[in-house]
Order: structure tokens, then C-alpha cells, then sequence
């Protein structure tokens, strides 16, 4: 695993507007740190929801992702590897990574 690697995650049953249930999300962690085989990694949720269009949500592009889609740098969150069911959606690339962590560094005041 990757930064930038899509995956297939199980959120579970949402809390108010937190992400649920199964759905691809985007590895922010850094490969320095994923080298170790962590047990828990940082997640950006990817949403076909494109409506909304918020400045938090960069989209995200792949081949095997079916629908447009957009990662909701809003709702980052670790997760424990346990969460990963399934195959991977590929990479979003280095262009597409690095404006997610942009705008993940805008969120938190620290870019």
C-alpha cells in the first residue's frame, strides 16, 4: 500500500454525516510511515455525490471507479487496516494526491 492508492473501506453505519458503510477512500499517509505496516492509516472518503461541490472535495479520477467521484478532504480519518475489505481502485496519481493534501493542509491550518 501506497499514498494515493484507492481502496475499498468499511466505514460501518454512520454517525450523523460521518462516511458508512463500504466505499472507496484515498491513503494520505505517508510512505515514510506506511513502510512500516501500520495498523491504522489516514483515509480521505471518496463520494459519487458530485452535486454539492464543496471547496474540501477534490476530484478524483480512475479507471475503475464507475461514477465520477470527488475525496472529501473533510472527512479524513484513520482507520485500522481492519477496515479494508476487497481490491484495490489503482492510484489517483501524484497530481491528484498532492491537491488532496493541499487542501487537507488548508483544512487543518498547517499548509
Amino acid at each position: 500500500m501506497r499514498a494515493g492508492d484507492l481502496i475499498r473501506v468499511d466505514f460501518g453505519v454512520p454517525v450523523g454525516s460521518e462516511p458508512g458503510f463500504v466505499r472507496p477512500a484515498v491513503v494520505v499517509s505517508a510512505d515514510a510511515f506506511l513502510v512500516h505496516r501500520p495498523r491504522t492509516i489516514h483515509v480521505v472518503p471518496v463520494t459519487s455525490n458530485v452535486s454539492r461541490s464543496l471547496p474540501s472535495e477534490v476530484v478524483v479520477t480512475s479507471p475503475n471507479l464507475v461514477l465520477a467521484s470527488v475525496a472529501q478532504c473533510h472527512l479524513c480519518a484513520v482507520i485500522g487496516v481492519e477496515r479494508l475489505v476487497g481490491d484495490e481502485y489503482g492510484n489517483v496519481g501524484a497530481a491528484e494526491l498532492a491537491q488532496i493534501r493541499s487542501v487537507l493542509g488548508d483544512l487543518l491550518d498547517i499548509g
